[in-house]
């Protein structure tokens, strides 16, 4: 069960590999999540001191929480194997690779985030991806028109 999803990663970036990690998160946080809130907007990837973790990702307060000290974009450790760290660290520093979160999803009652090593698009690749999408809608717009006229 999706519960956010991050739509504009797929648009400005070039999606190299994809990595599926778990989130620790706080009780508050998840019941927040449950409750469909938090937003992607500027969040990233980064690796402190041989961890990755979720940053500037914004996770409101959960409604009925009391406690004031909440701090809504706080860094949240993602939990992966050795392996796949060392495999995204390494992945990071090439030069123009980042990390983006994609979407957190519940599985077996557990939150998981799926992220992906990434290369940034220019505005003339973002450009020619949006006129090749609209030459898609056209053609199946036209075949559509075309069977309803036989």
């Amino acid at each position: 069960m999706i519960i956010l999803e991050n739509r504009r990663a797929r648009f400005g970036y070039e999606i190299i590999k994809k990595y599926t990690a778990g989130l620790k998160l706080l009780g508050e946080e998840a019941k927040a999540l449950r409750e469909g809130k938090g937003n992607f907007k500027g969040s990233y990837i980064k690796a402190l001191k041989g961890d990755l973790y979720l940053v500037n990702f914004n996770l409101p307060k959960y409604s009925k929480s009391s406690n004031p000290n909440y701090n809504p974009k706080r860094p949240r450790k993602l939990l992966l194997n050795k392996r796949e760290i060392r495999e995204i660290i390494s992945e990071l520093n090439n030069k123009g690779r980042t990390a983006i979160p994609l979407s957190i999803y519940l599985k077996n009652n557990l939150f998981k985030l799926d992220l992906a090593t990434a290369k940034g698009l220019g505005k003339t690749q973002k450009k020619q991806k949006i006129k090749e999408k609209q030459m898609e809608r056209d053609a199946k717009r036209e075949l559509k028109e075309l069977r309803n006229y036989l």
